[in-house]
Order: C-alpha cells, then structure tokens, then sequence
C-alpha cells in the first residue's frame, strides 16, 4: 500500500511512483487495446510494440492508458509492453459508459464504486500489483444514466480520498448544460475541478466561449481527436477541418486558455493505426506540432500544453 506522503508531487505508473518532473511529454488520453485487434491473439503484442515504439522515438515519454471498467484493458500486458517500448504509462480506474458496463456494475452503491477505485489506486488492479494512477475516462452519456451519476460521485469521492485526477469521457458535441451537469455532480461530491479534465473536445471559434466556462470553473480542457476527423463513425464535429483546429488551438491560446489544455489523439481503433495508414502514436509529434507552429504557437507553448499540464493534472498534489 502506499500512502497519500508517499505519493506527494509524484504520478503513479505502472511500474510504480516516479517523479512529477519524469514524465516528460504526455499524451494524456489513449488505449493500447484497441477495436478491431484482438489483444489475446499471439501476434497482438508484436503489432502493438510497432506501433508504440514510434511513439519515444519521436520525443515522447509518457501515455496515459485509459481503458477502464466496461472497456479491454490488462495491465500485465501494458506493463511488459512499456518496458519493451521505453514508454511510460498511467493507467486509469473507475468506470467507463452505462451501456458497456458489464451488468453488476449497475447494482453497485457509490460507496462500493468508490471502494473499487481506491482499491485499484493504493493497492492495485484485481491482484496483479499494478496501480491505476488516474480516475477514468469516466463514462457520461446523452442522456447521462443513473449508474454514471453513481459513477460520478464515487470518482469525486475516490478523489478525495486518493488525490488522483478524473478524466471524464464525454460524447462529442456535447451541449454545455450537460457538462454543467456532471461537473456540477463532481463538485456536490467534493470533487477539486482543477484535477478533473473535460475530454472528447473539439477546437472551433465557435466553441471558445463554452470552453472558457468549463476552464473558468477549473477543468483542463482535453483537445484529445487529432487524426479522427475523417473517421465515419465520428460526430460530425470531429471533420472540422483540421487548419481549423490548429489555428483555434492558437486563439484559445492568446486568449488565456493555455494553461488548460491538453492535446491527445485518443487512438481506439486499428483505423488509426499507422500500418493502416493512420497516424498512430506519433502523430500528435509528427504532424500536429509542425502545423501548430505554422499558426505561431511557439516551443514554450507547445511545453506548456504536452509536459507541464499534463504533470499538473495528473500528479498528486503536496
């Protein structure tokens, strides 16, 4: 078990507590099971390994896994693979979207849900030893169901008790009385908003005045769709075209939102996969960067929104 002073400044991996300041740069929402692969087929890690390995060798550290309750995820296989890839990962807890939900979960308290969490946080996943280091994604549907309001207050109470940060999954195009809503739930069970992230946001002009509520009432912003705009199966939202994005990312900065965001590509699908002519682990490195600072977003801006954030999210706090 380790305790809340052991914890202090530090981000829980999962290969145990390491520095806030070890991180380096962050993608702070991605899975590494994803549809379409079958993780428990015997070539599944190898094909993993080539995609990820990419990842370090374009500048990257550290990837936040969160597949959690209601979605694949082994933490044994994630913890050999990072020690294969050179990658540090954080894993999620909790609980992801009601309909996925395997059907236990459904008669669970919010005291039990938060029981599971904290679990998972200071003693480990089922009985392997691995930690969860973060809460989520936190599963919110349209419209939200009674488990995930169950789901939301456990979160905040196992953040109490734990200090981790939350990461909520919400659907995309996602009205703003419905964030109010679950961040309303949070904040009624004692969650501290300004370690909880708000994801699955699209970057438009149009969104700058909602994205600055959200901001204003503590969250991190979470632009985690880069590389998904042409994914059918995607909300019209997501095929904003990407200069759009990348030149809003930009105003969002000059207009006081820099220190609030967080920039991912939440790779859940073989589509995104680079040998299928995706843009993988890599593309918020390889392609994003080099069009955001077409835009004039500068290095320390860049620094700001891949390292410092994502360590100011995600590690517990002294």
């Amino acid at each position: 078990m380790v305790s809340k002073e052991t914890r202090q400044g530090k981000v829980m991996t999962a290969e145990g507590l390491i520095a806030a300041e070890e991180m380096g740069v962050t993608l702070p929402h991605e899975h590494l099971v994803v549809q379409g692969w079958n993780y428990r087929e015997r070539n599944y890690f190898n094909s993993a390994y080539m995609e990820l390995v990419q990842y370090p060798a374009a500048g990257g550290k550290t990837l936040v896994e969160l597949s959690n309750v209601g979605r694949d995820r082994d933490p044994v296989f994630f913890q050999r693979l990072a020690a294969k890839c050179g990658v540090t990962f954080i894993l999620g807890t909790g609980f992801y979207k009601d309909a996925w939900l395997p059907p236990e979960v459904h008669e669970m308290s919010v005291d039990e849900m938060a029981r599971f969490m904290v679990k998972e946080i200071i003693e480990g996943v089922d009985d392997t030893g691995i930690r969860a280091g973060v809460i989520g994604e936190v599963g919110v549907s349209r419209p939200i169901t009674p488990t995930e309001e169950r789901s939301l207050a456990a979160s905040a109470r196992a953040q109490r008790e734990t200090s981790a940060a939350i990461v909520v999954h919400f659907e995309i195009g996602t009205p703003e009385p419905e964030y109010n809503h679950a961040l309303g739930i949070l904040e009624a069970a004692g969650a501290d908003l300004s370690r909880v992230a708000v994801s699955h946001l699209v970057p438009r002009p149009d969104s700058f005045e909602v994205f600055k509520r959200l901001a204003d009432r503590g969250c991190f912003l979470a632009f985690d769709l880069f590389g998904q705009e042409s994914w059918p199966l995607m909300n019209n939202l997501v095929r904003t075209h990407p200069e759009v994005q990348y030149s809003s990312v930009k105003g969002f900065i000059n207009n006081g939102l820099l220190g609030k965001i967080l920039i991912s590509q939440n790779v859940c699908h073989i589509r995104h996969m680079t040998v299928n002519s995706g843009g993988g682990y890599v593309h918020i490195l390889t392609d994003v960067i080099p069009r955001f600072k077409a835009y004039g977003v500068s290095d320390a801006e860049i620094q700001t929104m891949m390292v410092e954030n994502p360590k100011r999210l995600l590690a517990f706090p002294s």
